[in-house]
């Protein structure tokens, strides 16, 4: 495959592009602002005091706060032109809510006519939010935005189970599926969005691995050399306030260096203007147990603190012959401290978290005679035929321990310079540890039976933007520049031969490279409206990648007697034998590339509830370095190259307040294409070593959503997408014995559902005075899906089949209490999320010459979904 070099004359079009788009920004700069009086009153015309009032611009999510006085006034001045979504709240009547455009140097005037409505219908609305918080987005917002964006607010997120991790409650978003070896946020999984994923779930096959970002409040928690967000560092959902996810790459101004497929922000909960505290307690099904708290101080002075925690426990739904339940935990802590002044806010934020528990072993689909529970021949098979659909295997079999933990703190400032001009500058540093150890695997005996993995990355980051607004623009500037260091440590080694966590014995298998990793981007991007039907938004990125490599195994492990390393380089093609292998390179190395990104997209308001929008973007990504093998450790270093994503889109949205049964009303549909070329496609295999492939896959479909309140205190949400995927170019460039790979072009990309449907149902029935109860449903479908072929490295013509599941639920809040009984799979339906087709090397039944050919390699393996569970917690709210 050829190698992508360097942009050609990349000054020369960074320069033509900045005078494209700043050719109407100078003449502007001094535009003066404008502001919002308004009165609050009942259907009869009489004033309402101390209403909240919460004005959102839809443009920048800027978040302002009034209240009205004894008349009912009230007054928010200095604001920049533009459209804003009012709210209003107050307790007895029901919440208020109208989009409207300020006009430059206009004051505009707004009646504000709330309803009366029972103690029930009265809602909180983002005026509990200090200005300068992460305020959920809003329907307007979705609605007016060029991109496909999708909201996951608190309802939907408790449908996915209130010990899911946020892996877990992504799955509510059209086109996306998830993939894991546990039922709670302690453990691993992958999560797929049209196609491209994200996380590591235990086992390969993946196309595009680490290719959507994912952050926290804001901040990129995906590791910036390895690409992997890792999903149990955000284990406990309470303490998220809402999730939003942006398919494709997103805007320039919004995009980190993951942001290939699509994004999702994992939004905390917030400081507010009140104080208030909340502790829930759970217990489940397989022992599950989880305690978690909410408390913020309200404010004072200009300052509020809100302070998060969260633990949990609990056993596998896969349960050993032995009694052995395969247990896991988890805990969380968060913190955010803001200053509010004037309209500005600074911000300090904190977080840790920790996720860990025992891998159950993955599963063979049907009996094989050289596959038994302890590893010994004539013993019971182990399978799902044979040994219990949801079986795993002894402690004293196989026992393997995954602890993901993840430390942040940040700060991030946001200044008003004038009444157009927002600057913000957001810092922060990030640690990500990641332990496996295994110490017992009967059908991987010998020098290499126990693995010790402890790598580990080291990241500090400041993200700078601007944004200047004018009559008819909206221009935002930024950049950013990322350094991290990520360590690989592994061994795989046997005490009984001399090995230990740090001690190498003959025959053995180590790695301990260094990468130090260094990413910049400059963006710019416009929102020109030459009327305010019509919103065309140019942009583009400047990249920069520059990653170096150095082998440090010698300086972190010693060597027992009688061992010695191999060395390679893969730059001259060297190599020196030895009785232990080391898997990292022996030659450093350094490469650097850049390239721009551009994009354009547009959107056009039809009707003033119907908004058709489409666009193009390109995006660039690092290649994926680290594990057993791939780029300077296995791979000559000189192939650097970026991966480059192609994404087009085109869509429509309706919105629609308070029109009869379309209240609250959300619609969207759209259609995608996306081309994703050069990919670094390293496959993982059980031993440790990575096959490297070189390839483009290409995906298509249809994505739709929709929200609705048609009745008061019922919501209805429904998701749905279908897909094809297919690689237009898969190369196999090096098999594991050095001999050179096959071309699977044309082959269905794994793992990718053909089609999938999600829906659910929240309602209120209210009781008597302070008692209520709310019902829930909600179902899944995943379509079929090809597989992996793992004996050849290459996706299979294989398929495994659709599944579907129905979870109930119902909440029971009275007074300061909140009773939940949440029901998961009531169907008890039996499906694997995952299934592949393995190479024979896990169980080492490879070249087991007693064995049918079929018996060696070629037989499926797989990760059951978990069987019906229940869950009860209590809530107290203070």
């Amino acid at each position: 495959m050829q190698d992508l070099q360097p942009e050609d004359h990349p000054v020369r079009k960074l320069l033509c592009l900045c005078l494209l788009m700043f050719c109407n920004f100078f003449p502007c700069w001094g535009a003066a602002s404008s502001g919002l009086n308004g009165r609050v009153v009942d259907s009869s015309g009489a004033a309402i005091p101390n209403a909240q009032i919460a004005l959102t611009s839809v443009a920048t999510g800027a978040l302002l706060h009034a209240q009205s006085g004894a008349d009912g006034l009230f007054s928010i001045p200095g604001l920049a032109s533009g459209v804003y979504i009012l709210a209003a709240s107050r307790p007895g009547f029901a919440a208020y809510r109208q989009t409207l455009e300020i006009r430059p140097n206009q004051t505009f005037p707004a009646v504000v006519i709330m309803q009366v409505g029972g103690a029930a219908e009265s809602v909180t609305v983002n005026g509990d939010l200090l200005a300068g918080a992460t305020a959920q987005p809003l329907q307007q917002q979705v609605f007016d935005s060029d991109q496909t964006i999708r909201v996951i607010d608190r309802k939907q997120m408790d449908m996915a189970g209130p010990v899911a991790g946020t892996a877990q409650i992504i799955a509510t978003s059209p086109g996306a599926s998830i993939i894991g070896y546990g039922n709670t946020g302690a453990t691993k999984y992958t999560i797929t969005l049209d196609g491209i994923n994200q996380g590591w779930g235990g086992y390969g096959g993946f196309t595009g691995g680490g290719s959507l970002g994912v952050t926290f409040d804001g901040v990129p928690v995906a590791d910036p050399v390895t690409g992997l967000w890792e999903a149990p560092t955000i284990p406990q959902t309470k303490m998220i306030q809402d999730s939003v996810v942006t398919y494709g790459p997103g805007n320039p101004a919004d995009r980190w260096y993951t942001n290939i497929g699509g994004g999702v922000e994992f939004t905390p909960v917030q400081p507010g203007n009140k104080p208030y505290a909340s502790v829930s307690v759970l217990y489940g099904s397989y022992n599950e147990k989880n305690i978690e708290a909410n408390l913020s101080s309200g404010l004072h002075h200009g300052w509020s603190t809100v302070l998060a925690a969260g633990a949990g426990s609990g056993d596998d739904f896969r349960i050993s012959p032995d009694g052995f339940t395969n247990p896991s935990k988890d805990f969380a802590v968060f913190s955010k401290t803001l200053k509010q002044f004037r309209q500005n806010s600074l911000e300090f934020g904190g977080y840790y978290a920790h996720g860990g528990g025992y891998r159950s072993q993955v599963i063979p689909i049907a009996g094989n005679p050289g596959i038994t529970i302890d590893g010994k021949p004539g013993s019971r098979q182990y399978s799902q035929q044979t040994s219990g659909y949801f079986s795993t295997v002894p402690f004293n079999s196989y026992n393997k321990y995954d602890t993901n933990d993840m430390a942040l703190i940040y700060a991030r400032q946001k200044l008003q310079l004038d009444g157009t001009t927002t600057l913000e500058n957001l810092a922060w540093f990030m640690r990500i540890d990641r332990t496996h150890y295994r110490t017992k695997d009967v059908y991987s005996l010998g020098p290499q039976q126990d693995e010790w993995n402890n790598p580990h990355t080291d990241t500090v980051g400041d993200r700078l933007s601007m944004i200047k607004r004018l009559p008819r623009n909206t221009i935002t500037a930024g950049a950013y520049y990322i350094h991290a260091v990520y360590n690989t440590r592994n061994i795989f080694y046997n005490p009984a031969y001399g090995g230990a966590k740090r001690v190498v014995n003959s025959g053995a298998k180590i790695r301990s490279g260094y990468f130090n990793q260094n990413l910049f981007a400059l963006s710019l991007q416009d929102d020109v409206h030459p009327v305010s039907k019509l919103h065309i938004l140019p942009g583009f990125r400047y990249v920069g990648f520059q990653t170096a490599y150095a082998n440090r195994a010698t300086q972190d492990f010693s060597l027992a007697p009688g061992a010695t390393l191999s060395t390679h380089c893969p730059a001259n093609q060297t190599s020196a034998a030895g009785t232990a292998t080391d898997q990292g390179a022996s030659c450093a190395n350094q490469q650097s590339r850049t390239g721009i990104e551009p994009s354009v997209s547009a959107t056009i308001a039809a009707l003033p509830w119907l908004q058709i929008y489409g666009g193009y973007l390109e995006a660039l990504k690092a290649p994926q370095v680290g594990g057993g093998g791939g780029l300077f450790q296995a791979v000559d270093p000189a192939s650097y190259h970026l991966a480059r994503q192609h994404y087009y889109q085109a869509g429509f949205k309706t919105h629609s307040e308070g029109a009869g049964l379309l209240n609250s009303f959300l619609l969207g549909a759209e259609y995608y294409h996306q081309n994703y070329a050069n990919q670094e496609i390293d496959i993982s295999l059980a031993n440790g070593d990575t096959i490297s492939s070189n390839g483009t896959s290409s995906y298509h479909g249809v994505n739709a959503f929709m929200d609705d309140n048609p009745v008061n205190h019922l919501h209805v949400f429904a998701n749905a997408s279908l897909e094809r995927a297919t690689y237009t170019y898969y190369v196999i460039t090096l098999n594991p014995d050095g001999s050179a790979g096959l071309n699977y072009n044309g082959s269905a990309v794994p793992y990718v559902p053909s089609s999938m449907v999600n829906t659910g149902v929240y309602y209120r029935v209210k009781l008597r005075n302070h008692l209520a109860v709310e019902p829930t449903a909600s179902f899944q479908l995943i379509g079929r899906q090809h597989l992996f072929d793992n004996s050849l490295a290459a996706p299979s013509p294989q398929t495994m089949p659709s599944y579907e599941t129905l979870n109930l639920g119902a909440k029971i809040p009275f007074r300061y209490f909140d009773l939940n009984l949440t029901a998961l799979n009531v169907l008890n339906r039996r499906y694997n999320e995952y299934e592949y087709i393995s190479s024979g090397s896990y169980f080492g039944t490879a070249g087991n010459s007693s064995l049918k050919p079929d018996e060696q390699a070629g037989y499926r393996l797989a990760y059951p979904a978990s069987p019906f569970t229940i869950y009860g917690d209590v809530t107290v709210h203070f």
